[in-house]
């Protein structure tokens, strides 16, 4: 936004896209009438398509704080609202409300390749970062795919480990219950001779098992790792 004074008044030039603005408050001001007046001689306009691109409605907030109607107004818009104010003082406000849009507009002009490049970047710049965005999108679903391939391979070795292990278990006599049957056998075997390892093997049970179950059944008394009474 930027200011001008005509007639000892401070009057504010907007550029909104490629459009310069004024206002109707500022136009009452320079041309020492009510704004009441200018608002009225506005609505008495046709409402058709120039009025709604030259007149748009606005507010504008008064020295009590409260919001009051106020209307922007373009180069036309401006021409054709003071077509009728007369007086050599009025033709000179005139001039240097046309010279100010003039103003306006030229530095609009300069500043407009300068824009152009800047929104050219700026969509340059979304491209990019769109590219950025699906690449990670892409990766973040390859990495995911990965570490659900990798996390099932890692259950299924898991698994096939949990099951040898089970299967060797019960090979080797662990983990399954002591029979009666193979606690006659151990006994049989323990005294044809046999040490705690050589019963094992015969029965596919660990030392220890073969001896806490002599031990038990009264057998022997007492018994050390490597098979024997002590």
């Amino acid at each position: 936004m930027s200011s001008f004074v005509i007639n000892n008044q401070q009057v504010s030039f907007e550029v909104v896209g490629e459009q310069t603005y004024t206002t109707s408050l500022d136009v009452a001001n320079v041309f020492n009438k009510r704004h009441s007046d200018i608002l009225a001689q506005i609505r008495e306009l046709p409402k058709d398509d120039f009025n709604e691109r030259n007149f748009p409605l606005v507010k504008y907030q008064d020295q009590k704080g409260e919001f009051r109607p106020c209307y922007q107004l373009t180069r036309d818009g401006f021409s054709l609202l003071v077509m009728g104010f007369t007086g050599e003082r009025a033709y000179r406000w005139k001039i240097e409300f046309i010279k100010a849009f003039n103003m306006m507009e030229s530095m609009l002009r300069k500043e407009r390749p300068h824009l152009d490049n800047l929104i050219n970047s700026l969509a340059e710049v979304n491209k990019k970062l769109e590219g950025y965005k699906n690449e990670a999108n892409e990766f973040k679903t390859k990495y995911y795919k990965n570490l659900e391939l990798t996390n099932s391979l890692l259950l299924e070795k898991v698994e096939s480990k949990r099951l040898k292990t089970f299967e060797d278990l019960k090979v080797k006599g662990k983990g399954v219950k002591f029979s009666k049957d193979e606690l006659n056998k151990a006994i049989n075997l323990y005294k044809q001779g046999l040490n705690y390892a050589q019963i094992a093997r015969k029965l596919s049970r660990s030392s220890w098992t073969i001896a806490r179950h002599l031990r038990y059944s009264g057998v022997v008394r007492s018994y050390d790792l490597f098979g024997g009474e002590l």
